[in-house]
């Protein structure tokens, strides 16, 4: 209900619009005016409640894969974290804030634990969005047409593409274990903003109270979702025919699984437009028999008990990230910068304790109770450039500030900040977790 002040102030209102009008102020005139302009406001609110966002049912049988509670990264920006010291029983080295990013380049998830598998941690980088682009003919007039997948580097509007992963859950009321879900070990869900058309038809009328809707829920755009299986099986592959076709990643060009059996083309569509895609878009998944070999600096298959894959990583499976190298370098921007979100590095693991760029010689380290091999630096292009919170890239920050004084790999022309890591062995990391480091000595960056 509206205030006693509230009230007094419409009352004056009014009173002042009939007193600069010179109208005769009445009961009656009073009455007529306020429903004048309480019935427009009426039927606004009518028409957003209407068209309030409609939520999928919870995939039966699974659970949301999430951190409960405010996030471990509430207070990243605190001074505390920007100096570091050497590690000690009073001052630990430890994971402040663990994230998968189940789609590449898409919104995070972010967690208090993690499974670490041979492709790094489970549920990261298993999907990717694609486009399909068309070449220009060749010689012989042949046009080669295929699909490369795009990320935040050149579609700014991947940050607001939020992401959901949800876990078969045995403790669930509607558990089945040869539910839908289940058997498909969970569910990706997918949420994306996108504006509809206004007009003054119905149509137009139902996508303005969408519009508005949204904006009273605290959004600055009426979303969309849609979900596919996190890992269909083979019935459910040849059931609705998916295709297995040739995906261009960097420079590998792994057979995926196009999932377009699973979203409708309209859906899709209003993605690609999201998005500022111009080319046709779709969802590919790795395949799981078909997983991609890390980086060139990954350990051998005799180093280690795991052989090193990877998903739709760029190039090892598991990325960490000092929380004090972020801030050192957010404290070298230009005046009128605000500091410097760490999600801008997309990181699994984010640490503190070490002094800023302490890590840039770490050779092995173990994390909890499980060893890891830090395989090399990581580079950076213009992805942190982006705002994750806004998805907007900024042209120069904080590229220009890191190549300044982080080109440091005899192997790149490129800054770094942040270390590729392989994990020697399948366990657990989890908040909390100590840091030892094993190992130091030089990295050379392989291409």
């Amino acid at each position: 209900m509206p205030s006693d002040n509230a009230l007094d102030f419409i009352v004056v209102s009014i009173q002042n619009f009939f007193r600069d009008f010179n109208i005769r102020f009445t009961p009656i005139t009073a009455i007529v005016t306020t429903l004048a302009l309480l019935v427009p406001l009426l039927f606004l609110f009518i028409l957003a409640r209407s068209q309030q966002e409609v939520h999928l049912p919870a995939p039966a049988g699974c659970r949301r894969l999430q951190l409960e509670g405010t996030s471990n990264l509430k207070d990243q920006y605190s001074k505390a974290y920007s100096k570091g010291s050497e590690p000690s029983s009073s001052k630990p080295w430890t994971v402040k804030a663990l994230f998968v990013y189940p789609v590449k380049s898409c919104a995070g998830i972010e967690i208090d634990k993690a499974s670490v598998v041979r492709s790094g941690f489970q549920y990261d980088r298993q999907f990717t969005l694609a486009q399909y682009h068309t070449g220009l003919p060749d010689s012989n007039g042949k046009v080669k047409s295929e699909w490369r997948f795009i990320t935040l580097r050149s579609f700014p509007r991947l940050a607001k593409v939020e992401t959901q992963v949800w876990v078969p859950d045995p403790n669930a009321p509607d558990y089945d274990p040869n539910g839908e879900w289940v058997l498909s070990e969970g569910c990706l869900v997918m949420r994306f903003p996108f504006t509809p058309d206004t007009d003054f038809s119905i149509e137009g009328l139902k996508n303005y109270g969408k519009i508005l809707a949204a904006k009273l829920a605290g959004q600055s755009e009426p979303m969309l979702e849609f979900r596919v299986p996190f890992n269909p099986t083979k019935e459910r592959m040849q059931k609705k025919q998916y295709k297995s076709e040739k995906m261009i990643i960097w420079n590998d060009q792994p057979h995926a699984l196009n999932m377009d059996r699973e979203v409708s083309a309209e859906l899709l569509d209003k993605l690609r437009y999201t998005l500022g895609v111009t080319n046709p878009l779709t969802l590919f998944r790795i395949d799981t028999t078909k997983y991609r070999e890390a980086g060139g600096n990954a350990p051998s298959k005799q180093d280690t008990e795991l052989e090193p894959i990877i998903g739709m990583h760029d190039a090892y499976p598991i990325h960490i990230m000092n929380i004090a190298s972020v801030q050192d370098v957010s404290s070298r921007l230009p005046k009128g910068y605000k500091p410097l979100n760490v999600l801008r590095y997309r990181a699994n693991v984010y640490l503190t304790g070490p002094p800023a760029f302490d890590e840039d010689d770490w050779k092995r380290a173990q994390i909890g109770n499980g060893n890891y091999h830090i395989s090399c630096r990581t580079t950076r292009c213009k992805l942190p450039n982006v705002d994750p919170e806004t998805a907007i890239a900024d042209r120069n920050e904080p590229g220009t500030t890191m190549r300044k004084y982080r080109i440091i790999d005899a192997g790149s022309k490129s800054a770094c900040l942040g270390m590729q890591v392989t994990p020697l062995a399948e366990g657990e990391i989890k908040i909390g977790d100590q840091i030892q480091v094993q190992e130091r000595g030089e990295h050379f960056f392989i291409e």
